[in-house]
This record gives C-alpha cells, structure tokens and sequence, in this order.
C-alpha cells in the first residue's frame, strides 16, 4: 500500500511543478528557457507515470526510479516556489515604497545574486531531470494513450450524477446500524434493571474491527430510556492511551463541556466528586485497548470514590477480549457483538450505494455477492456502498471480481476491502489529501474547513483547467467524496446543513497511517528516533506532561508539515525548517514566535490558535505566500504587525476575539482581496480600519460579524461595505454598542441598516442593538434565509414582514421595548385575503420550528393571520415556542397545527393566553407556565384537547386556584412527566373525570413550597399511579397530611395472583421517595413493605410527623439512600424511632445495599440504634442533633465506611477507640461540625 502513495504523490509533484514553471515562464528575464525545458521534461516525465506505478510494485528498479523522481520533482517545486516567493516579494516593496512616494531602487533585495542563485539551480534540476528520462526509456516505461494528461477528471460526472449527495443526513449511522435492535435492548434493558445492588458495574461490548460495536454503544447512549434512567451520561474515546488522570480529564470535558483547568490527579478527581457525588452516572469508554489490570483497577478505584450512589454503569467497547476479563466486573463474557447477515449487509450496501433510489436490473445479484465477502462487518460494506456510489455496471462486476481474491484472518477482510477504497479514488491529489489525515491522532475530530487549507497549503488542490475553480472549491468535493465514500464520517453540522467535522473510523486511521508511513511521522515522546527519516514530510510532536526537546533538524531536512502540541519550546535556531509548508502551534506552550519566522518563504499555513502568545513579530508579514492564519482564542494577543497588509496572498484569517476595540484589527485590511474567511470586523474611526475596507473583499464567505457600527455615520458610508456583492457570506451578525447620546436621530440609523444590504443568498441574520425606530424592507426578501434574529433593538416599533420566507426555521425576537403588537404585517400584509385569485393554499412561515419571544415588555397583542375560509395555512411545522418576560401579552394565536412545546414566562394575562391555547392547539406534549398571573384554573378543554400532554410544569402562579375542576391551594412548583401531576381526588375509578384518567403512565411527581397546601391525597384505583417511580414533597409549611393508598385486590381484579406475595395488595412501583422539611406534617400512613423497589427514602426534618409509616427499614432490600428523622419530639422518642431499625429474621441480610445514611435526632436521645453495625456496604454516614456523648466501639465494623460526618452533636465528647477507628481502613473523610466537646487525640 505505501507504493501505491509513492505512485500518486509523485504524480502531485511533477504536477505541481508543471503548474508553477507554466506560472514562471516570461516573468523573470533570462529564464524562460531554462524553464521551459523543464517544463517540457517534467511533461514527457508525466506521460510515463501511469506505467511505473504499475510496474514498481514488481520491479524494484522502476520503484527506486520513482524514489528519484519524487527527490527532483521536490526540488524543482522549492525552486520554483522561490521564484514566485521573489517576484511577490518585489511587487509588495515597489507597491509599498511607491504609496511612500519614494522609489529607493538600492533599498531592494539584489537581483543579481538572486538569479545567479537560481540559474545554478535549475540547471541542476534540468540535467537531473534529462537523467530521470533517460532512465525511463532504459527501463522501458510506456507513455498513457492520451498523453502526459492522461488523469483522472475531477470534474462530476455527466448529468449531475455527482450532486446526488446521501438522500438523509444519517445515512452512514442508519446503514451501519442494521439488525442491531435486539442488542439495543438488551442492553438497555440490563443497564436500566433496578436490581443493581453495586456502586459502579462494568458491560464490555466485544467483537472485531468494524462490526458496529461503537455504533452500537452511541444508540445505546442516546436511547430514551437511558436519559430518563442515568442522571449523567458521558462519552469518552480512550483509544490507545488508557492513562488514568487523562481519562479523568476527558470525563470531566464530556461533563463540563470544556477542557477542565484542574491539571493534577488528585484536582481533577475531587472536581468530579463534586459533579457526580450522588448521581447515578453511564460512562462511555469507547475503544479500549489496555490490557493491564492494574492500570484499570487504579482508574476504577478512583472513579469508585467519586460517586457512591448504587446503580452506575461503565460500558466498554474493544476488540480485545483482554480487556474483557480484566473489567469483567459483573459479565465475565462481556456483550459478544456478532456478524451481520447477507441480507441485512445487502440493505446497507444498498442504502449507501442508491440511497433511497431504485436498484438497476442485474445489480442486485452482483451486489449480494459482494456483501458475502463483507463477512457481516458495517464498515467493509458501508465503504463498498459508498465506492460503488453512481459507478456502472462493469464497475459493479470489476469490484466483486477483485474481492474474490481477498484472504482471510479476523480483520484481513476489512483492510483489503478499506485499501481496495483507497486504491479507488479517482485522482492522485485525492489521495494525497486522504493520506494526509495520517497527521492527526486516531479518533481526532477533524474540521472540514481546517484539513481543506491544509491540503492547499501542501499543493493537493489543483482543477482541471476547464473547471476554472478555486481551490477551496476542489478540497470541499474532494472532502465530499470521501465523505460519501464512508471513508470520513461525519461528526457534526452547522445550523444551515453544511457539514463542519468529520472523523475516520479506527480501521481507516490504521489503514492511512500504513500507507503513509514513509511519509507522515506522530512523537509523542522525546528521544531518539529509531528510522530512516530523510523521507519524512509530515512530523507532529506532542508533549503533554513534560516539555520535549526539539528534534535535530538535520533528520528532518525536507519536512513541509510540522505539528507541535504540548510542552515544546521553539526558537530562532529551529526556523531552519526552511521547506515548511505549514506550521500548527494550536495548543502548543509556544509564547512568541521568533523574528525568524519571516524566513520560512514557502509558509502557507499558520496556526497559533489556543497558544499563550501575545504578539506577532513584525516578521511574519515577509511570509507573502501564506494562505491561512489561524489564531483563534489567543487571550493574549492584543495587536497585529502594522504592515499585515503585505500578505497579500491570504484567504483565510480565522481570528476570533472579544475584545471590543477596533486597534484589535489589522490595518488596512481591505487589500487582502483573495481574502475568504474573516469571521469578524472591528470598525474604526481612523482610515484604514472603517468600514470600507470591505469593500474590495468580494471573496468572503462562511460568518462574517460587524461590530461597532455605531460608528458608521451615513447610508453611503455602509454601503462602501459592499455586503449586496458578497454571495458567499452564510450568516451575517450586525452589532450596534452602547448608543452615542450625540446621536438621537433614528432615521440616520434606519439609513445605515439600509446601506448595509447583504445579498440575497444569505442564510442567517442577526441584529443586535441597532438603534433605529425601523427595520429595513430588504429583510423581508431574503428568500433564502433560514434564522433571524432581532436582540435589543429597543427603538424599533415594527416586526419586518417574515411570513413570507419559505426557509426561515429560527426566529428569535429579544429586547425590543418598542413593539406593542405582532399583527398582518408579520404574516405578509395585505395581501392575503379572500379574494386571492390562487387555489392553492397560501402557507406563511412554511418551514418555521422554532419560534421565542423574549423581554418585549410592552407587548400587548399578538394577532391571528388572516386566516379566510382555510386560503391561508399558518405555522405549519412549528413546533417550540418560548415567551418569556412579555408581562403585557394578553392575546395569543391559535392556529399552531404542530405545536408541541409551549413555555410562558413572566406575564399578567393567563387566563386570556390559557383561553386562547385552549381553543385550538390540540398537539401539546410539553407546557411550561411560570410566573403567570391571572391564570386561575387549567380549563377540562386544554387536558380534552392536548391527550398528548407528557409535561406540564407550573411555577409561581399565585392566583391559580383550581387544576381542572377541582379545588386545590396551588404549589409554587409543580411539574411531571405526565399533565396530572398533583390532584386532589377523594372519589374511586369509576366517578373521576374522564381527563383525569390515564395516570397509570406517571413516572414523577414533585410538589415544593406549596405553603397553603394542607393536605395531598393521591386518586386511589387501578388506573392511578401504576408508573409512579419517584415521588418528592419539600417545603410545604402548611402540609399536614399525606395519604398514598394502597390499591384493594377487587380493583386489580385477576392481575393481583401476579403479587400473591405481597397479600391482596399489589406493591407500588416506586424508587425515589422524599417527603422533607415539612414541619406541620403530621400523619403519613404509607407501608414501606408494599414498596420492594424503594432506592431511595428520605423522611426527614418533619419535626410533628407523629404517624410513621408503617413496616420495617430493613424490609427495603433494594435501598441505597436513606435519610431519616427527626419526628414529634413528644410521641415519637428514641423507642419508636428505633422499631424502624427492628432486624429481620437471622442470617437475612441487613440492608445490603445501603451505601448512603444520614440520622437525624433530638439533642436528649442519647443512643444510636445498635443495628448499624451490621450495614457492611455502608460507604457513607451522617450523626446529627443527636445527644450521644461517645460513639460506640462497634463503629469499627462499618468496614466499607469511607465518609463520617458529625454535626450538632453537641454532648459528644468522643470518638470510638483508636483500634475501632483503625479498623476503618477506608475513611478518606471525616467532618465535624459543632461538635464543641469533642477533643483532638
């Protein structure tokens, strides 16, 4: 496979080389022969290259020749490259000095040396070259039929075949994810059981390379039932390294969302102790491959200690089954992931290849016998699929031929079948830029528009003369292609479709870094280097913990990449990396880059981005070829060079900063004209820094953000920005600073925003702070825009005419103090009425989905479209719609045929906006009020006409009154996953009201601060509560009693037999029980021996609780979390509180799974109940407000106990023994709070 790379990146060289001397010929004086004879050589070369790339995988002779080749070739490009270097150089200094008014002939560099210099060097290359051709005839290589051009064509084949991208976007996941169902469940299944008694469990997903095993786990991981189960989910790719401070700091990263600041183990740990403590996690670990046990039992002792709550689930996927017997915690076998059948490879061969098109006659035969040598592995036919996208029948039959020749073994197959993709590609360049990747580390998230400049800057894009396209142009339909080849995957998109990141599958990362070994070289430690590295171009170096020393450059002469990561130094002496095409810091510790910079004359790539760098050396602007500067997230970058302007060449600035000031900016920045990415514009007041030096920049594309225009003065002014003749530009940010108290004049605003017309391509607007009483009527005709949004536009009166946009999907309307009503003019205006002369209905806001108004204080109206005799359709997919601190809004749309989720917040009108959802949305499931006042009962209309209603959650609304019918004192919060969360209902079954029926499907009910709430008795029947998992009461000064009946065997009727263990009542299904802080609670009569699955129970600070409930603690097998106590001070002493700890009979175990205790007593009971010494699994226990004056010997016992809080204890003199407190070898923590007795030993 690596000669198959020699052969196409010889090709790209002497391309290349072709390119730049055609470029040179007649620019330079006494030349133009010694340059055309190159050129002609380096042509007669090309012809023949075809053949040696055949040849040299048999004849060592002709390999070496290509060898040869490749070393002049690159040569001859450096050479050449000088010459343009020079000539760009001469021009930037002549244009420089003639804007100075001073011609200072003597001031430039000198000519003649310079063409001595070169005049040498390409006589060399030249005898060179006629030597290499000579060779070629001796060796009896022959030219291609259709001459030295005889290359692949680039261009898409004929009628647009090419542009019939994946029918959807999941293509790659659904196809790979074929006949996986079964195993979706059962793992689900296992990792949801409630039977889990261990604080951490380990599942090892196992099978070969390429079987789905990652696909598997990410289903898994976003399964419904897994979100609902898990408080927290993380995802970590572990891949080779298994360092455990390392993995911690990616789970903190997937929690946080940020790579953390904490650098030390013993930081990071306690930081996720503080995230997870309590919570029940499933953790991710995606492609291990440690086969240590040691290793993993240090990680998993520490990770042990970061959350004790009972349940938690570790999922590993690997190839190895090493790894599976050293995590084998509770599945010694693992999850064994098996083969596909042919069938089933058929459909995903099928779905990549056609998407959702017919199959040609003749191709189905072909094609199943191509999915038998897939052997069952997604990957090898996902990648088939993609290869034989748009190809002919004979291409069909050419591909099933060669796969009859593969061999055999557990992975072979798959890396015949992913070289075979690589052999495939349709042009060397392609694969060159696919062999590129080999740079990044394996499961690296790579950026599509980053590893596009990558590829320029190495030369691999190049067009066929006929396309006339920029080469940005041919690296997205190269990325395209390997995208629908399924050799990249994608990782990600933007809110507009365009795909941003993509990854390659592990398989794939091994296959290009095979092929690219001679080329492409990753350190990751410092030392010697135990290879040949004359060869090498590409070098990244990555030292996380200890700073590495830098590499003789000697063994790297000829590098054009170089990728320094980490703790690495760089200095003026390592500069002489003079061939270097691209040079990435990102990341790096590099803190100033050295004057020598400017030498590196072949830099196209620079990327500093996330270094600690704070200036940019005047230098860098000699770098005349560079074509990409990155410097993203530099905090401490404050200027740029003055004569930034001398890279004339550049075309991607990705500079990203919040700083406000416009000295932030380069100067002069509108002569950059092949400038393409500039992701936002500081506006100055002095000359070179205003607003026209857009101007010329018609090339821009992507995100461009506009800051500062307050400073813009006129209409002209604006439109010397010349936004109308940028069609590349996707989203367009517009931001106004604090307004300029010299400046009250909002016409002259509304005259700038008109000057800054943006073409009619652009996809997303966002204006923020604009100062002006209107909005423009140009906003209205962008046809193609799919988000808008207007923020803090205070003077503005008017919403601009949006019904009309058949993209628009966000809208977004925040801050505008001015508006008072949304009427006509929203949907389209006048025109719609009846008398349209259309038949077809008229669809406004066709393809809308999310829609949020936000701090419109004012706003007192929101209309109905005018809707006429059904001519009109209205919202016909919206979806989400978010109102918050609109506290005027009175009037409210009712014509939302989709709407699912509805959120208001902050308004004096509920009954009138109840009265208005109620009479026509009918798709609810999810409603939040909060802070509504007015609102006094949820009407039996909106249950009746929203069945679908999963989550209603109410908040603050102090003058609710009644839910539905029926008379309750309203909770400041109440929310569950069903819309009948808290009733009061005293009837059975068969007398309540019919939208109160279906409460078999409550899965959660909390109550809080419910203070005018005296009593909660729960529907009592078979279609009550039936689902109820976990149920929470806090803070509800006015509770008194709390009744959960039990359900009678004559309202199960036969099901009952099911539960003949539990008498004639069935048990509750619950997991989760709090009832806290609720001092007036005095009778809560529920019997704990009908709840088997309770895991958690807290009863707690309930101070006149006087009727327990009924039945044993220890009868709760399953429990996990208990806090209990203290009750009536006057009926419930110390003997009834310690009944609840009564043992069960002897040798049944006591609270196995009990990990978490907190009691809570009076200051005169002055005992502790005896039964806790038995709780073996106990890890963490809580003493307060208890009046014991010693802690009993038996402490010593608790030998799982690794946290002891005390607090208020305040007769407490003293510990239990030194050899009890001895015995705890586990105790990492010991708190004590107000505890003035107790004396240090």
């Amino acid at each position: 496979m690596a000669d198959a790379l020699l052969g196409s990146a010889v090709q790209v060289l002497v391309e290349k080389a072709i390119n730049l001397a055609s470029e040179q010929i007649g620019q330079f004086v006494g030349f133009k022969k010694d340059l055309e004879k190159l050129k002609d050589t380096l042509t007669l070369i090309q012809a023949v290259l075809r053949d040696a790339e055949k040849e040299q995988v048999t004849k060592e002779i002709v390999k070496r020749w290509l060898e040869n080749l490749e070393r002049v070739a690159f040569d001859a490009e450096n050479v050449l490259d000088d010459f343009t270097y020079e000539m760009i150089r001469r021009e930037v200094e002549i244009q420089n000095q003639m804007k100075r008014e001073v011609c200072l002939f003597f001031s430039l560099s000198n000519p003649i040396a310079f063409r001595c210099k070169m005049a040498c060097k390409i006589q060399k290359i030249n005898m060179d070259l006629k030597s290499i051709h000579e060779q070629a005839t001796k060796l009896g290589l022959l030219q291609s039929q259709n001459g030295a051009r005889d290359a692949p064509a680039l261009s898409p084949p004929s009628g647009g075949a090419f542009i019939k991208n994946r029918e959807t976007d999941s293509v790659t996941v659904d196809a790979s994810f074929v006949g996986r169902d079964n195993d979706v469940s059962a793992i689900v299944t296992q990792l949801t059981a409630t039977n889990n008694n261990e604080t951490i469990s380990v599942l090892p997903i196992v099978g070969m390379g390429g079987i789905g095993k990652t696909t598997l786990a990410r289903k898994v991981f976003n399964d419904r039932k897994i979100e609902k189960h898990f408080d927290k989910r993380i995802w970590v790719c572990v891949s080779q390294d298994f360092i455990a401070n390392g993995l911690f700091g990616m789970i903190l990263q997937s929690l946080q969302g940020q790579e953390p600041e904490a650098k030390n183990r013993e930081a990071r740990v306690k930081q996720l102790k503080a995230l997870l403590d309590g919570k029940k996690y499933l953790l991710v670990l995606d492609d291990v491959w440690n086969k240590e046990s040691m290793l993993w039992n240090d990680f998993l002792g520490s990770l042990k200690g970061t959350s004790q709550a009972m349940g938690s689930w570790i999922l590993v996927t690997t190839r190895e089954q090493q790894v599976v017997d050293i995590t084998r915690i509770s599945f010694p076998q693992g999850y064994s992931l098996k083969q596909l059948s042919d069938d089933q490879c058929w459909h995903i061969l099928k779905e990549n290849a056609f998407g959702a098109g017919e199959v040609p006659d003749g191709l189905k035969d072909i094609g199943l016998k191509i999915v038998q040598r897939c052997r069952g592995l997604p990957l090898a036919t996902s990648v088939l699929g993609g290869m034989l996208r748009n190809k002919e029948p004979d291409e069909w039959q050419k591909l099933e031929s060669g796969l009859q020749i593969l061999g055999g073994g557990e992975n072979s197959n798959v890396n015949e079948i992913l070289k075979l993709s690589f052999d495939h590609l349709s042009h060397p360049s392609l694969k060159k830029c696919f062999a590129y990747c080999s740079i990044f580390p394996k499961d690296f998230q790579m950026e599509r528009n980053q590893l596009i400049q990558l590829w320029a800057a190495e030369g691999f894009l190049h067009s066929n003369p006929t396309d006339d396209m920029h080469m940005e142009e041919v690296g997205n339909r190269y990325f395209t292609i390997l995208l629908d080849s399924n050799i990249f995957q994608e990782a990600g998109k933007d809110d507009y479709g365009n795909v941003l990141n993509c990854k390659m599958h592990d398989l794939v990362h091994d296959m290009v870094q095979y092929i690219s070994n001679s080329k492409t070289l990753r350190l990751t430690e410092s030392g010697s280097v135990d290879m040949e590295t004359s060869s090498i171009r590409y070098l990244a170096l990555e030292r996380i913990q200890e700073e590495m020393t830098f590499p003789s450059t000697k063994s790297f002469k000829c590098i054009t990449t170089l990728f320094l990561q980490g703790n690495i130094s760089l200095n003026d002496r390592e500069m002489s990396f003079f061939m270097l095409r691209v040079l990435n810091l990102r990341a790096s510790s590099v803190e100033e880059l050295p004057k020598s910079i400017g030498k590196l004359t072949h830099l196209r790539y620079l990327d500093s981005s996330r270094a600690s760098i704070n200036r940019l050396p005047e230098s860098l602007c000699q770098l005349y070829n560079l074509q990409t500067l990155r410097v993203k997230y530099c905090d401490s970058l404050t200027k740029f060079p003055k004569n930034f302007k001398n890279l004339v060449n550049l075309r991607h600035f990705d500079f990203f900063s919040y700083h406000k000031s416009s000295d932030i900016m380069p100067f002069e920045i509108g002569q950059l004209q092949f400038l393409q990415t500039l992701p936002f514009f500081n506006i100055g007041e002095e000359r070179g820094r205003q607003i026209g030096e857009l101007r010329n920049l018609k090339n821009l594309s992507g995100r461009l953000q506009l800051r500062n225009l307050e400073l813009v003065k006129s209409k002209e002014e604006a439109e010397s920005a010349n936004l109308i003749g940028k069609p590349n530009i996707d989203e367009l940010r517009l931001l106004w600073n604090e307004i300029d108290n010299s400046r009250n004049n909002d016409s002259e605003y509304n005259r700038v925003l008109e000057g800054l017309h943006p073409h009619q391509n652009l996809k997303g607007l966002i204006i923020e702070r604009f100062f002006g009483d209107k909005l423009s009527t140009w906003i209205g005709k962008l046809g193609k825009l799919v988000k808008f949004e207007l923020q803090d536009c205070k003077n503005c009166k008017e919403l601009p005419t949006l019904g009309n946009m058949p993209l628009l999907k966000s809208l977004q309307l925040k801050g505008l103090d001015s508006v008072t009503s949304i009427g006509p003019s929203f949907y389209g205006g006048s025109g719609m009425h009846s008398g349209s002369r259309s038949q077809r209905p008229l669809s406004l806001f066709l393809a809308l989905e999310l829609l949020i108004l936000e701090k419109i204080p004012n706003l007192r109206e929101w209309m109905e479209a005018p809707v006429h005799d059904g001519t009109v359709v209205v919202f016909p997919v919206l979806h989400t719609v978010w109102i918050t601190d609109c506290p005027q809004l009175a009037t409210f749309p009712s014509h939302f045929p989709r709407l699912e989720e509805l959120e208001i917040d902050n308004t004096q009108n509920g009954s009138a906006l109840m009265t208005c959802i109620c009479s026509g949305v009918s798709t609810l499931t999810r409603l939040s009020v909060k802070s509504v006042n007015g609102l006094t009962k949820l009407p039996n209309m909106f249950f009746q006409n929203n069945p679908n209603l999963a989550h209603l959650k109410l908040v603050n609304c102090g003058d609710l009154a009644q839910f539905s019918d029926f008379p309750f004192d309203v909770p400041q919060t109440l929310e569950g996953p069903n819309c009948q969360s808290v009733l009061e209902h005293t009837g059975t079954d068969n007398n309540a009201p019919q939208h109160l029926v279906g409460l078999e499907s409550l899965e959660k009910l909390t109550i809080t601060e419910c203070h005018s709430l005296e009593s909660i008795s729960i529907p009592k029947g078979r279609r009550y509560l039936t689902a109820l998992r976990q149920l929470s009461i806090s803070r509800c000064d006015g509770l008194t009693h709390l009744s959960i009946p039990q359900i009678s065997e004559s309202e199960w009727g036969s099901t009952t037999s099911r539960f003949s263990s539990f008498g004639t009542c069935p048990p509750l299904p619950l997991e989760e029980l709090y009832v806290y802080s609720c001092p007036n609670l005095i009778s809560f009569p529920i019997d704990l021996t009908r709840t088997p699955s309770l895991s958690y129970l807290d009863i707690s600070q309930c101070k006149k609780l006087t009727d327990l409930p009924n039945g044993k603690l220890c009868s709760l097998t399953s429990l996990r979390y208990l806090e209990i106590g203290p009750f009536s001070e006057t009926t419930a002493e110390l003997h009834s509180f310690l009944v609840l700890f009564d043992a069960l009979p002897p040798l049944h175990p006591y609270f196995p799974s009990l990990s978490y205790l907190h009691l809570r007593g009076w200051p005169h009971w002055e005992s502790l109940p005896e039964q806790l010494q038995h709780l073996s699994a106990l890890t963490t226990l809580g003493l307060y407000d208890f009046g014991v004056k010693s802690l009993p010997d038996w402490f010593g016992k608790l030998s799982s106990l690794e946290q002891l809080n005390l607090c208020n204890c305040e007769k407490l003199e003293n510990l239990p023994s030194h050899q009890s407190m001895r015995s705890l070898t586990r105790l990492r923590e010991l708190q004590i709070i107000m505890c003035p007795l107790l004396k240090e030993r």
